[in-house]
C-alpha cells in the first residue's frame, strides 16, 4: 500500500508540474495544440459501438484496425487513437520519437524491450492497465488473442521499425 501511494503521489506531482506550467519547455504539452471542438460544442464523445474502424497502414501487422478518436496523429498536437487486433498480433521491434501512453481496454497485450522479439521477456497487460514507453525505446508488441488498446500522445506519431524491409515507418 505504501509503495502504491508513493508512486501515485510522485506521478500526481509530475503531472501537476506540467499542468501548472504549460510554458515549461520540459513538458511535451507546452508546444502541442489540442484539436479544436466545433463552435458551440461542449464535449467530444466516441461511443464504442459507433466507432468507425479502418485498416491500419500496411506497415503494421495484417488484421490490425484503428480509429482516431481525437486530434491528428500526423500533426504536432494531442491525439488519441484506438487499435484493435485480430486473433494474433506481432508488431516487430520499433521505436517512437515521443513517449507512448497506452491503456489496455480489452484482451491482453505483451510488451518487450530490445532489438529482437523475445517472448520470454515480455510484460503482459490486461484491461484497465496503463503504461508509458519512453521515446526512443526499442520495443515490440504482442497479442495472442483479440485486444483493444488506446494510445494518447503528442504527434507527429510514428513507429520506426528496426528491421523494416524498406527501412520504413508507420505513421
Amino acid at each position: 500500500m505504501g509503495k502504491t501511494l508513493l508512486l501515485f503521489m510522485t506521478l500526481l506531482g509530475l503531472s501537476a508540474g506540467c499542468a501548472a506550467s504549460q510554458a515549461n519547455p520540459s513538458c511535451p504539452e507546452a508546444s502541442a495544440t489540442e484539436a479544436a471542438l466545433p463552435a458551440g460544442t461542449t464535449q467530444l464523445a466516441s461511443r464504442a459501438d459507433e466507432i468507425a474502424w479502418v485498416s491500419c497502414p500496411p506497415t503494421l501487422p495484417a488484421g490490425c484496425e484503428m480509429a482516431v478518436l481525437e486530434g491528428d496523429p500526423k500533426r504536432k498536437m494531442l491525439f488519441t487513437v484506438r487499435f484493435r487486433t485480430g486473433s494474433e498480433f506481432e508488431m516487430k521491434p520499433h521505436w517512437h520519437p515521443r513517449n507512448e501512453r497506452v491503456t489496455i481496454l480489452e484482451g491482453k497485450i505483451g510488451v518487450g524491450f530490445g532489438d529482437e522479439i523475445d517472448r520470454e521477456n515480455v510484460t503482459w497487460f490486461g484491461p484497465g492497465d496503463y503504461y508509458v514507453n519512453a521515446q526512443g525505446a526499442h520495443h515490440f508488441v504482442l497479442a495472442d488473442g483479440p485486444a483493444v488498446l488506446q494510445i494518447t500522445g503528442i504527434g507527429p506519431w510514428k513507429a520506426n521499425f528496426l528491421h523494416a524491409p524498406s527501412g520504413g515507418s508507420a505513421e
